[in-house]
């Protein structure tokens, strides 16, 4: 099996399984080069497991059953990539065997996997005993306990089939109910409360003020007390108290945006970074992803040179630890930020990327920031630097120049991402004709996705030709190969 190493490394690292891409890379060179790598692989998955007896009736199809779930939807879309070069009968048993094995050896997503292999195929006999609609209907339903309580419990909410008593609970010893006092009919959203619940864990809307007088009135000297900090251990008692007053008032993001610890000096800063703990439901990102849009996003909104190292050191300290927050706090509002990158700011995020997020934070990342719906990308920052956020990209050299270094990783960017990326390309070339960041990113582009957007060489041969760099020709080169 060690041949099959390289093999099953890309499966595993790659996003989206290809046979081409595979094809294409160093690490091909070790599989067995007859048959072709898919052919091989599909053999190999239809064999017997040799630790079972030949007489055992699911021997022929055991092997791919022993490999762990993701590996097996990885395989299937391997598979699926090149299924016009195999043979049908032996993907046509392959599909059939996972979808009529028994219920619990294959997982929702092989069984999803082999339907779509089934479906790419001619037109043939059935699967035995499974139903063309059982993979459209299984995802959205639910499961079996809940479905169970349904039948016999009056529900909450249209969509939650949950009875009301579980939720109400019995009456604590301070006489409130399961819900800290707070009556069932407010659980009930009007119209317009059900399409803000959409929008939680984007921009923090207007927070209502924190329990009590004295937690807004405290909120208030610490906003004054946290811009005249003198020392560190004075700063670290100021952090102590700001965390306790969050927990106290159950509305983290409120007290933050009453306190405003952004207006700090950058080594107060830092020790918030350091120091302040918070855990919030209902952001994206949670806690750290506040920390960060309330801490250090706002000084890179309004940022025009390089960030104090003791500011910057302490912030990629935080982001090393809690990457998905500083996607959703610091890389898509300052990428959205009105007015476009300009070069720190730039500086900043390429750090970010290249040391404190894995190759597939990032390239989900970019799939969302260019594929996506308009939802997914909305970013987390406060209330009072929501006219500094936009909703859409502002193209600079400086966000060419981000995108470059992107490239310049082992990075995969997905199909949907490398169509909107030879747009934006085809759009842009004329006014940067000139620009050499944006000639990088072109040269980069063409080296790195030449694979996968052979198709579109037209358009890319198109742009370049607008350009007038001395990079100019290098890109022509690679589009226009020797034939």
């Amino acid at each position: 099996m060690e041949q099959w190493l390289p093999l099953f490394g890309h499966l595993l690292a790659c996003p989206v399984a290809n046979a081409a891409t595979f094809s294409s890379s160093p690490a091909s060179g070790d599989c067995p080069s007859s048959p072709p790598p898919a052919a091989a692989l599909l053999r190999l998955l239809l064999s017997p497991a040799p630790t079972l007896p030949a007489s055992d009736p699911t021997a022929d199809i055991i092997l791919f059953h022993t490999l762990p779930p993701f590996l097996q939807s990885q395989a299937l879309s391997f598979l699926a990539s090149s299924a016009g070069l195999l043979d049908s009968h032996l993907l046509r048993a392959l599909a059939v065997r996972i979808l009529s094995a028994p219920p619990g050896r294959s997982g929702f997503w092989a069984r999803r996997g082999a339907r779509q292999l089934l479906d790419g195929l001619p037109e043939g006999e059935g699967v035995p005993g499974v139903a063309s609609e059982e993979f459209i209907d299984g995802f959205h339903e639910p499961p079996p306990w809940l479905k169970e309580m349904a039948v016999r419990a009056r529900p909450v909410l249209p969509w939650l089939p949950v009875d009301c008593r579980s939720v109400m609970g019995s009456r604590t010893r301070g006489g409130r109910d399961g819900l800290n006092g707070i009556g069932l009919e407010t659980l009930v959203l009007s119209q317009d409360e059900d399409v803000h619940m959409q929008e939680v864990g984007s921009v923090l809307p207007p927070q209502a003020p924190p329990r009590g007088d004295s937690v807004v009135q405290r909120a208030l000297a610490m906003r004054k007390e946290i811009v005249t900090v003198e020392s560190v251990l004075v700063a670290q008692r100021v952090v102590k108290d700001l965390q306790e007053l969050c927990v106290e008032s159950r509305n983290a993001a409120a007290v933050l945006s009453l306190v405003q610890p952004w207006e700090a000096d950058d080594e107060t800063l830092r020790v918030l970074l350091s120091n302040l703990v918070l855990q919030e439901v209902g952001v994206r990102g949670g806690g750290p992803a506040l920390v960060l849009c309330s801490v250090f996003l706002p000084q890179l909104l309004e940022l025009q040179r390089p960030p104090s190292s003791v500011l910057l050191s302490a912030a990629l300290d935080f982001c090393k630890r809690h990457p998905a927050a500083a996607l959703e706090a610091v890389l898509f509002p300052l990428i959205l930020r009105e007015g476009g990158l300009n070069v720190p700011q730039c500086d900043v995020l390429t750090r970010i990327v290249k040391e404190c997020m894995h190759p597939l934070h990032v390239t989900a990342f970019c799939h969302r920031l260019l594929s996506g719906e308009e939802q997914e990308r909305k970013p987390v920052c406060m209330p009072q630097h929501h006219e500094s956020v936009g909703a859409h990209l502002v193209w600079t050299e400086s966000l060419f120049a981000l995108f470059y270094s992107i490239l310049s990783q082992d990075i995969c960017l997905t199909p949907s991402t490398i169509d909107e990326l030879i747009s934006v390309i085809d759009e842009w070339a004329p006014e940067l004709s000139r620009s050499l960041k944006f000639g990088n990113f072109l040269l980069s582009f063409v080296l790195k996705c030449w694979h996968q957007c052979k198709n579109q060489r037209v358009c890319l041969e198109r742009a370049a030709e607008r350009t007038n760099t001395f990079l100019t020709k290098a890109i022509l080169a690679k589009l226009r190969p020797a034939s």
